[in-house]
């Protein structure tokens, strides 16, 4: 029957290797110039070209904020087609998006 080594007795002495003669190859750097390695990358700056930036229009609305003490977010769901009448709306009247609003209510309190 084999006995079982106790986790709190002496442990066995570990056999010991010789390591003296061991030695890292001397490996030539051959690293290539800088210069090669940045056209080998083909790394794209993050930076956008100044050119592609003015040129392209923009997906987003322009902001229509200002300040006017109104600070209270009214989040309704209605169609596409909704939003794009209440947006151009506002767009060619000139107002901010909380004025279209209340002249909006105004105007709906007036005809009832």
């Amino acid at each position: 029957m084999n006995k079982r080594s106790s986790i709190f007795g002496n442990p066995s002495p570990a056999p010991t290797l010789d390591v003296g003669d061991f030695q890292p190859k001397a490996i030539p750097e051959t690293r290539p110039p800088p210069a090669e390695i940045d056209a080998a990358s083909r790394f794209k700056s993050r930076e956008a070209a100044p050119e592609a930036s003015v040129d392209l229009p923009s997906t987003k609305r322009k902001p229509m904020t200002y300040r006017t003490g109104r600070n209270v977010v009214l989040s309704i769901k209605t169609s596409q087609e909704m939003v794009d009448r209440f947006y151009s709306l506002a767009e060619t009247k000139g107002w901010k998006v909380g004025e279209t609003f209340e002249r909006a209510l105004e105007a709906l309190s007036r005809e009832l």
